[in-house]
């Protein structure tokens, strides 16, 4: 049994308490080589961190050349860590270990780091975290001993020290700086806090029962053990989350070890705790400059005018802030903290984060702030550090064009499919209970985390800010898209999934403002019964971050769920269209589904725009900032009609005129906004985990016998995604339409299409295979056979295939974020498919499809899964074909809204007209004027006469 460690982070402060002695300068620090690290130039490949900032120097012609800069950092950082072993903590220290074997898997080459650290080691005491592999090498973290740390000197290894720039998140620093003002300018008081969230080392934060030694070594503990030991303190609070709400691995650290750890940091001549200025932790520019000035090989001397602006900057602030003392009170009563324990110590991190209160600021409180930040990424059993970044929020039309996208024919509903069953959880501004698409006449709204499944509609509301939604707010209207619907009748804009339940999560404020909790308390709401979390908000920052982490993470620890997530409305702005790396986090998560936005249809839609085949030009683009496709796919989102929250009203419903696009009325409202399709993706997640648990797979009817009451989340993810069609290109308004294409950072796989992803005997285009939950070796093929077969109607022409794999969180700022590769293919016809419009394997997303066209009966298919290169043993997936499986015709009546757009047509039809009868005009208007100034000009015509005052007046 795995139990927490009592305490974490002592760096928590101005100076930090390193019992294993000072280091020393550059010159005293190692005779001879230091072991293989990474160049500069190869980090950047790896993590987008702080480090390049760090070390670049502000002229590329001066003296002090980058290269040495990062050679006497790394023999800084080797110093540090051998004075650490020596300590009576024998503290190890983290490093990223590398191995650059030829021929081997990400798994063979872990496999061989772990046996090089130690031989006798069993695979599940394996504490190596993975940041990047691929066909060239594999790299992990992992905290070592520094003696052990240096015996890995073959060729195929590289070792580099993490130092404190490389744990930081490329943009903390400017993040922290951003937050921090962000914060102090928020005038709501409802508490806008910064946080910052810390990857512990692989083995932080855990210790066996009964047993003190750790994994990778007898005798040897952390720092935060040590303090406990020596001071004899107690085991730290049972995991509470608020309100009381027990929540395993996220636990308080108690205020008397905070205290102590605290009071043995504030100290700064203190020979009991040997403390070590910041200053001096921490290796800058500036010192590597002075060493290289000093050396014997260069006789100039020197004053710091060539140090990098980094390094200037946190001199500057370490002179200010670090020796003063100014900070000591704000960091013992204005800082919270928790720990997250993880629950797959070999695959993920414990998890850290530090709440910095901003009530009571001060002056002095944004520098303290930045040396807080500093401060956390200098200690030795944290191995990344990342600033969270503040997030924003980002019907009767909608049903019908995601159910057949014929108008008025919602045969998934006729039949009772409508997410009965399912509780769909949002995240959101809070939702308005006694609207009347969510009141329950037979009893009132409980608030907290009690879950009622009694409840006619809203079976949990946990008020993490407050108890309800604001005039005409966000959340009620995401709400109503997914599950809205009248008790009493059938409502105006009833949501995609009117049968299904919500679980809500109140995250806003009375200004809209959102405020979120910790991941892991935050995607628990409405857990178990929920199996779906739709979060209609995110950031701007485009790279994967902690809370991307943490989201893949608990849908890799719970394989049955699935996170929807905004893309972001950020496509166009200030005059700027298709802008790239606009997507942000956590949509920029590699499990999720990231959803864009398309235009919508009819009275909907409003006057100007193209039709749905069209993408919204606010629809942010990809790719993210490791260039993995985004958005997965998009949904209407354009105008979308839904409920309309009214707090002072009480049963507010639907008005006797309904509204127009983007207007409201008396309980209705129409919005715009990939937070408008995110829930139309979430309420269709819902009718497809019903349609698997009814029994409607493989027959296309309901059938008891073949329920399947617990679909995986790949699963669900992968048909909606094996569904989505292509649209013809962004709706730019008057500045035209930019070309699209499937698999784009515009459209991702396309849009939304129950019609072509499960099958509805007579009412939909695709019959349907799945294999969930399948299991694949390292370096092994599976295969599957299809046979297309029209013998009893059915008329597609294509096949479609999914492949969809979950996995375990990545680092923050990875640059080749996936770490398990798998490869689909297809043989047909003598000639081999490759996914997402390739013609090879695609080695960069996690998502990967294949479309035939042209498909005749009787023809078959080979279906490959090649586990190419995982980082681990195995890797579950789900995979989904589509296409004619000897199922029957749709026999539904009408064209497509989506075939039949013929919007641009329109559009340029109007606008040749208009420009036709402008030059008509114009010509005429020329043609007078020549007529008159001929005549003019012959006198022709015109009569002159001369008034009183001598002016000649024209008759």
């Amino acid at each position: 049994m795995i139990k927490p460690l009592l305490s974490l982070i002592t760096a928590l402060s101005i100076t930090i308490p390193l019992t294993y002695g000072q280091a020393t300068t550059t010159t005293e620090m190692m005779d001879g080589d230091i072991p293989t690290h990474l160049t500069l130039d190869e980090l950047e490949l790896l993590l987008d961190s702080e480090t390049a900032t760090e070390f670049k120097t502000s002229s590329s012609e001066d003296l002090l050349s980058d290269e040495f800069t990062w050679e006497e950092a790394n023999r800084y950082e080797w110093i540090k860590a051998l004075n650490a072993e020596k300590s009576a903590l024998s503290q190890k220290y983290p490093y990223l270990l590398c191995h650059t074997g030829a021929n081997m898997s990400g798994w063979q080459r872990r496999l061989a780091i772990a046996k090089a650290i130690n031989e006798t080691v069993a695979e599940e005491e394996i504490y190596l975290h993975t940041l990047h592999n691929d066909d060239d090498y594999l790299c992990v973290y992992g905290q070592l001993l520094a003696s052990v740390a240096m015996t890995l000197t073959e060729d195929v290894f590289v070792v580099q020290p993490v130092m404190a720039s490389l744990k930081m998140i490329k943009g903390a620093v400017e993040g922290m700086t951003e937050e921090y003002a962000k914060a102090l300018s928020d005038a709501s008081g409802e508490g806008y806090f910064p946080k910052v969230d810390m990857g512990l080392c692989p083995g932080v934060a855990l210790m066996e029962e009964g047993n003190d030694d750790t994994a990778n070594g007898e005798g040897e503990q952390s720092y935060f053990e040590y303090l406990q030991q020596i001071n004899g303190m107690g085991a730290s609070n049972s995991a509470i989350g608020d309100e009381g709400e027990n929540l395993d691995g996220v636990e308080d650290i108690t205020e008397a070890i905070t205290n102590l750890l605290l009071s043995e940091s504030l100290t700064t001549n203190s020979s009991e705790t040997a403390v070590l200025p910041l200053s001096q932790e921490f290796y800058t520019t500036s010192q590597a400059y002075v060493d290289y000035l000093n050396s014997s090989t260069n006789s100039t001397t020197g004053d710091n005018e060539e140090q990098s602006e980094r390094a200037q900057f946190w001199g500057d602030l370490l002179d200010e802030f670090q020796t003063s003392g100014i900070c000591d009170e704000t960091y013992k009563t204005r800082l919270t903290w928790k720990i997250y324990r993880s629950t797959q110590p070999t695959r993920a991190s414990s998890q850290m984060q530090v709440v910095y209160n901003n009530t009571g600021e001060t002056e002095t409180d944004s520098g303290c702030a930045l040396v807080l930040l500093l401060a956390l990424a200098a200690n030795p059993d944290v191995c990344s550090v990342d600033v969270r970044r503040g997030v924003e929020p980002s019907n009767q039309i909608a049903s019908f064009m995601v159910e057949s996208e014929r108008q008025n024919q919602n045969p998934f509903r006729a039949r009772g499919i409508d997410g009965t069953g399912e509780t769909v959880t949002i995240s959101d501004t809070g939702v308005d209970p006694d609207h009347c698409y969510f009141n329950d006449p037979n009893k009132s709204q409980r608030v907290g985390f009690t879950f009622d499944s009694s409840a006619r509609k809203i079976e949990q509301y946990v008020p993490f800010v407050d108890t309800n939604d604001y005039l005409y707010g966000h959340g009620t209207h995401v709400a109503g898209t997914i599950a809205g619907k009248r008790w009493d009748a059938e409502g105006a804009a009833d949501g995609i999934a009117p049968g299904a339940k919500l679980a809500v999560a109140d995250i806003g404020n009375r200004n809209g403002d959102l405020l979120p909790p910790n991941d892991k308390t935050l995607l628990s709401t409405g857990r178990p019964q929920s199996q779906i979390h739709s979060a209609s908000w995110g950031s701007e920052f485009n790279f994967y971050t902690s809370r991307a982490r943490n989201f893949d993470q608990f849908m890799f620890e719970n394989d049955e769920f699935l996170i929807i997530v905004a893309a972001g409305n950020s496509g166009s702005k200030d005059g700027s269209f298709d802008i790239p790396n606009t997507v942000g986090d956590p949509a920029t998560a590699k499990n999720v589904i990231a959803v864009g936005a398309h235009n919508s249809w009819g009275h909907s839609s409003a006057a100007g725009n193209l039709g749905p085949s069209y993408i919204a030009d606010f629809s942010s683009r990809g790719p993210t900032a490791d260039n993995r496709m985004k958005p997965d796919m998009v949904a209407v989102g354009k105008s979308v009609l839904s409920a309309g929250a009214d707090p002072n009203v009480v049963g507010e419903c639907d008005p006797s005129k309904i509204p127009g696009a983007n207007s409201r009325s008396e309980g209705l409202l129409s919005l715009q906004g990939t937070s408008m399709a995110t829930p139309v993706v979430s309420g269709t997640a819902a009718i497809i985990r019903q349609y698997f648990r009814d029994g409607y797979y493989p027959s296309g009817t309901k059938n008891s016998d073949d329920a399947y009451p617990n679909p995986s989340g790949a699963l669900v993810k992968a048909v909606l995604m094996n569904g989505a069609q292509n649209l013809k290109g962004v709706d730019n308004g008057v500045h035209g339409v930019t070309d699209s294409k499937p698999y784009d950072n515009m459209q991702g796989f396309g849009r939304l299409s129950l019609q072509d992803s499960v099958y509805l005997a007579g009412q939909t285009n695709v019959q349907l295979k799945v294999w969930d939950r399948e299991r694949i070796e390292d370096q092994d093929i599976n295969t599957y056979n299809v046979t297309i077969d029209k013998s009893k109607g059915c008329q597609v022409e294509d096949l479609y295939v999914t492949l969809v794999w979950i996995e375990e969180g990545s680092n923050p700022g990875c640059q080749n974020c996936v770490l398990n590769d798998l490869d689909l293919s297809i043989s047909f016809q003598g000639q081999t498919y490759y996914p997402n419009g390739q013609t090879s394997p695609d080695r960069t997303n996690i998502v990967e499809r294949v479309v035939i066209n042209g498909v005749q009966g009787g023809e078959t298919a080979t279906i490959s899964i090649n586990a190419y290169n995982l980082a681990w043993k195995s890797q579950q997936y789900a995979l989904v074909a589509t296409g004619c499986f000897g199922g029957v015709a749709n026999t539904l009546q009408g064209e497509s809204v989506f075939d039949s757009d013929e919007s641009l047509k329109r559009r340029q039809t109007i606008i040749i007209s208009v420009c036709v009868s402008i030059g008509v005009l114009l010509i005429g208007c020329v043609t007078y004027s020549c007529i008159r100034r001929r005549k003019a000009r012959s006198g022709e015509g015109i009569s002159y006469d001369i008034n009183e005052d001598g002016v000649d007046e024209r008759a």
